[in-house]
């Protein structure tokens, strides 16, 4: 497990820019990068189109990862938006963390202009909170 995340400011502005456009739903995505660097974010579709879970869309989860593949990256983690609670896992979050190793990052949008983020890792129910730095 990583001890922090970085992110670079362009990636992080693209991941804002997109959970905003498909807001009021939970946006989602993922993160691809080398050695805990994010420099790719794969929108993906949320085939619920709900304002309070989010479901990847399979096959464009499946184009993303893909795609990471070959570039030679690695999936780093999840992000979704809160669009109207706190940037904290719900327990719906806890409960489909499937991917102990990804960081799971969460955009609480309840103030639209000054978003609030913060990164987990959530194995096994235990949530712990990964420092994001943004560069």
């Amino acid at each position: 497990m990583l001890k922090n995340l970085r992110i670079n400011k362009e990636i992080f502005t693209a991941i804002l820019a997109h959970l905003q456009a498909v807001y009021p739903q939970e946006g989602c995505g993922l993160l691809a990068g080398l050695d805990g660097q994010v420099s790719h974010w794969y929108a993906v579709e949320n085939s619920l189109h709900s304002p309070v879970a989010y479901h990847m869309e399979p096959t464009q989860q499946l184009q993303a990862m893909l795609a990471a593949e070959e570039e030679s990256l690695t999936l780093l983690g999840v992000c979704h938006s809160h669009p109207t609670g706190p940037a904290r896992p719900s327990q719906t979050d806890i409960k489909q963390a499937y991917y102990p190793d990804f960081v799971q990052i969460i955009v609480s949008l309840q103030n639209r202009v000054q978003p609030s983020v913060r990164g987990f890792y959530i194995v096994d129910g235990q949530v712990n909170e990964i420092p994001l730095l943004l560069e």
